[in-house]
């Protein structure tokens, strides 16, 4: 008996991540029978399988919005399938069309995506007169009249490792006065913190005004940032980028050990985020040996990002957010976040020496085999 895995197969966006992550760990396991690349376009391409090849366990990875590719050949016993919310919304017509699969397995990447999960199947639950189990005393909750089962996945990390020139570079700025961030978004949506990094940066750039903010940032994401500090009126922040130490990169599709590189010349990542499923981020830079500064709520909270070379980012009370209809999450508070940043810039040379003596513990101990392996055990 083995698997069949359903996801992205080419890029290196979070989706794309986590199937190569899945791949490498049933792979690793002996169980990959066969794997199904969804593209962005939502076509599909089989390798390694005949289409309706029968593993007896189905793996879905990809865009949940992708999910009728398997359903095509939703024949297996079991299917499992990944949902990590960003907020406390869970767009419920996709949750629905998960519960019509047979035998279904939600694959959730941390206990607070758990929780939400288990919120948004009960309402389900309740429009459709079925009984409700509490998932935390038998990992159960019964919807349509069927069992779905709520199983911690929680994801990994492959690739990455201190690169000793680049971490060498970002030294001797430090001893030259200089300080660089780095920050990533590739979403329209808020939840990446960028607006309220940006907030900081005014509080914070004035204390070290050899300090740089790169922020790495698809069109999408530029779009909306310019967009909204128009709305907040902050349009005199947006022109004033150049002379405050501001640069806007545009994403560049980097392998691990280049993108071990580019991180390795910062000194800080930082990653406000208000929402996450799961950042992968912060475990990528703790791999790395980079220093991090980031929330620790919502997906963030399954551990990856406590540990030495982190600093974390207070996290307010849940505000709306534009993730869906009623979407909660975290706020983030600039003016903590700028003291964070100025507390960590003091102590970049321990917090530095700290990450990167952690390093080969974090790959280990957060390698997809690992993180993957209670799952893994249940699937021969």
């Amino acid at each position: 008996m083995g698997a069949r895995l359903y996801g992205r197969g080419v890029g290196n966006g979070s989706l794309a991540v986590v199937t190569a992550g899945f791949h490498e760990a049933l792979q690793q396991a002996g169980l990959l029978e066969g794997f199904v690349a969804i593209d962005r376009a939502g076509g599909s391409e089989e390798d390694d399988a005949p289409a309706g090849a029968l593993a007896r366990d189905g793996i879905f990875t990809g865009n949940l919005n992708l999910l009728p590719l398997m359903r095509q050949n939703a024949r297996h016993e079991r299917h499992w399938v990944t949902v990590t919310p960003n907020s406390t919304h869970v767009p419920p017509q996709l949750l629905d069309a998960v519960v019509r699969l047979p035998s279904p397995h939600i694959l959730s990447a941390s206990r607070w995506g758990s929780d939400v999960i288990f919120n948004a199947l009960c309402e389900i639950s309740e429009r459709s007169s079925s009984g409700v189990l509490d998932h935390f005393g038998n990992g159960y909750v019964m919807v349509r009249g069927g069992r779905v089962e709520i199983v911690l996945a929680r994801h990994g990390v492959s690739g990455f490792s201190p690169d000793a020139s680049a971490i060498a570079q970002a030294t001797d700025a430090f001893c030259d006065g200089k300080l660089r961030f780095v920050h990533f978004s590739t979403t329209e949506g808020q939840r990446k913190g960028t607006l309220e990094l940006l907030k900081a940066w005014q509080f914070f750039w004035p204390h070290y005004q050899n300090a740089e903010l790169r922020l790495v940032l698809d069109h999408h994401a530029r779009a909306a940032l310019e967009a909204r500090m128009f709305e907040e009126d902050l349009s005199l922040l947006l022109q004033s980028f150049g002379q405050i130490g501001v640069r806007i990169m545009p994403r560049g599709d980097l392998n691990p050990a280049a993108m071990s590189q580019f991180l390795g010349t910062h000194h800080f990542v930082v990653a406000p985020s208000r929402g996450e499923g799961f950042s992968l981020l912060p475990l990528s830079a703790r791999a790395c040996g980079v220093p991090c500064i980031s929330t620790d709520s919502t997906g963030n909270g399954a551990g990856h990002v406590r540990g030495p070379g982190v600093v974390v980012v207070p996290s307010g009370p849940l505000a709306p957010i534009d993730d869906g209809p009623d979407a909660l999450a975290p706020t983030v508070d600039p003016e903590a976040l700028a003291q964070v940043m100025r507390d960590s810039a003091c102590r970049w040379e321990d917090l530095s020496k700290d990450a990167q003596v952690a390093a080969a513990d974090v790959s280990a101990v957060w390698s997809w085999h690992e993180q993957l392996k209670p799952l893994i055990e249940r699937l021969p």
